[in-house]
């Protein structure tokens, strides 16, 4: 087999592996990351406890 045909048909693999995956990957999921990166070392659960608390006060006001 050919240099390029192998190519090719990795290359090919690599496209449908992202699109697959942007088919699978949601938009919470998207969040979620988003969230882990504004994070960054903190546990996640702690910082949505955070968010949750503040969101509660600021909405009883």
């Amino acid at each position: 087999m050919k240099f390029r045909t192998k190519f090719a048909i990795f290359l090919a693999a690599v496209v449908l592996t992202f699109v697959g995956f942007n088919l699978i990957a949601f938009s919470p999921a998207v969040d979620l990351l988003k969230l882990g990166k504004k994070a960054g070392n903190e546990i996640i659960a702690n910082v949505l406890a955070k968010e949750e608390v503040i969101t509660k006060h600021s909405g009883s006001s």
